[in-house]
C-alpha cells in the first residue's frame, strides 16, 4: 500500500465527520462554507443528544431502553464534542495536513520505503477497524426493517412523528447522525495517520544524523530535527482533547459496565455497555499506539548521531552532538494535569487498574451476598 492510498482511505473514512480540512490555499469562501458545516453539525448532534436524553426520561421505568439511551448519548457527545475541538483547531489541521501532503509529494525513495514500512505493520488492523465501524453503521440503519422500532436511534420526540414527511425528515436526520458518528469513530485513524507518518519522518531524520559527516551537516539536521518537533506538537495540540474526552467517555462506559454487570440484567443490556466499552478502549489503543511510537522515535534521533563515525568528526562536531544528546527531549503526548504521558504504558495501567476495580467490588458483592 502506498502512502497516497493510505491518505485517502483514513481521508474516506472520515469523510461523514466533515474534519478532514480542505487546503490552506483554499478560497476563505470554501473555508468559510467548511466551517459553517461544521457549526451545523455540532447544532444538529446537540438536537439529537437532547433527544436522546429525554427518551431517557420518558422510558426511565425500563432499563434496556434506558440503558440504550445511555449509551448513544455518550456516543453521539463524542461527535459533537470532536466537531467543536476540530472547528477550534482547524487552522493547525489545515497546517499539519498540508506539510503532510507536500513531504510525500516530495520524498525520496528512502523515505517512502520508511513510511511504507509504518503503513505494513498497521494497516490491516486499522483496515478491519475501518470495516467493523462502517458495518455497525449499516447494521443500525437496517434495524427498522428488521426489529419493529420506527428509528435507528432511540430518541423520543415532544410531538407525533406519524405524519410521513416529519418521519421521513426524521429518520434522515438521524441516518446522517449515524454516518457522522461512524465517520467521528474513524478520528482515532486521522490522528494516527499524522503521528506514524510524523513518526516515519523522525527516523528518515535520524538516518541523515548518522550520515552527517561535517558541522554543516549536522546544522542542518538539528534545523529540521527543531522543525519536526513544533510539527509533532501541533499534531499532538490538535488532537489532546479528542483524547481527553475518550478517556472520559471509556471510564464512563466501563463505570456502567462494571455496574450493569455487576446486576442481574438480561445479556441484551450487558452486550450494550460491553460495546460501548470496547470502542472506547480501542480508540485509545489506536491514539496510545502512535503516541508511544513518536515518543521513542523522536528521541531516538538525538542518539543517532553517535551510531556513525562520530570519533572521527572534529571537536567542534563532537560538543555539538553532545549538546544535541543533553539538552533535547523526547516528544510526549501529554494532557496537561490530566495524564502526564500518554502511551501505551499509561494505556496497559489504565486496563489493569479497571479490572482491579472490578474484581474488587465483584468480591465485595459476592462476600455481602453471602
Amino acid at each position: 500500500m502506498t502512502p497516497e492510498m493510505a491518505i485517502n482511505i483514513t481521508r474516506l473514512s472520515v469523510a461523514f465527520s466533515f474534519c478532514w480540512p480542505v487546503p490552506a490555499s483554499s478560497s476563505r469562501g470554501r473555508v468559510l462554507f467548511m466551517k459553517i458545516v461544521l457549526v451545523v453539525a455540532t447544532i444538529s448532534g446537540f438536537m439529537l443528544v437532547s433527544l436522546l436524553m429525554y427518551g431517557a426520561y420518558v422510558h426511565f421505568g425500563d432499563l434496556i431502553l434506558t440503558s440504550k439511551c445511555v449509551c448513544l448519548t455518550m456516543c453521539v457527545s463524542q461527535f459533537v464534542m470532536q466537531t467543536i475541538i476540530c472547528l477550534a483547531k482547524y487552522e493547525t489541521l489545515q497546517h499539519v495536513v498540508d506539510e503532510l501532503m507536500t513531504y510525500v509529494k516530495q520524498a525520496q525513495q528512502y523515505e517512502r520505503d520508511t513510511l511504507c514500512t509504518y503503513i505494513d505493520k498497521c494497516n490491516r488492523f486499522y483496515g478491519g477497524y475501518i470495516a467493523v465501524v462502517y458495518t455497525t453503521l449499516i447494521a443500525f440503519l437496517l434495524g427498522p426493517l428488521v426489529v419493529p422500532v420506527p428509528f435507528p436511534l432511540d430518541a423520543e420526540y415532544p410531538f407525533s412523528v406519524n405524519y410521513t414527511p416529519v418521519y421521513v425528515i426524521l429518520y434522515f436526520h438521524q441516518a446522517l447522525i449515524c454516518f457522522q458518528c461512524a465517520g467521528h469513530t474513524c478520528i482515532s485513524l486521522f490522528a494516527a495517520l499524522l503521528l506514524f507518518f510524523t513518526v516515519a519522518r523522525f527516523e528518515c531524520l535520524a538516518m541523515e544524523f548518522e550520515k552527517s559527516r561535517n558541522i554543516d551537516m549536522l546544522i542542518v539536521c538539528i534545523k529540521k530535527q527543531l522543525h519536526l518537533r513544533r510539527y509533532a506538537e501541533d499534531v499532538i495540540s490538535c488532537f489532546r482533547f479528542v483524547v481527553f474526552y475518550a478517556i472520559i467517555v471509556s471510564t464512563c462506559g466501563l463505570t456502567f459496565c462494571g455496574i450493569i454487570f455487576l446486576m442481574n440484567l438480561s445479556m441484551t443490556v450487558k452486550l450494550q455497555f460491553v460495546t460501548i466499552c470496547m470502542t472506547g478502549l480501542v480508540e485509545m489503543y489506536l491514539f496510545a499506539w502512535p503516541a508511544d511510537h513518536i515518543k521513542d522515535m523522536s528521541e531516538k534521533v538525538s542518539r543517532s548521531g553517535y551510531n556513525g563515525k562520530w570519533y572521527e568528526a572534529t571537536l567542534e562536531m563532537q560538543k555539538c552532538l553532545l549538546n544535541v544528546l543533553v539538552y533535547q527531549e523526547p516528544v510526549i503526548f501529554s494532557i496537561n494535569c490530566v495524564v502526564p504521558e500518554f502511551s501505551l504504558p499509561y494505556y496497559c495501567s489504565y486496563l489493569s487498574n479497571a479490572f482491579s476495580i472490578f474484581t474488587t467490588l465483584r468480591i465485595a458483592l459476592d462476600d455481602n451476598s453471602v
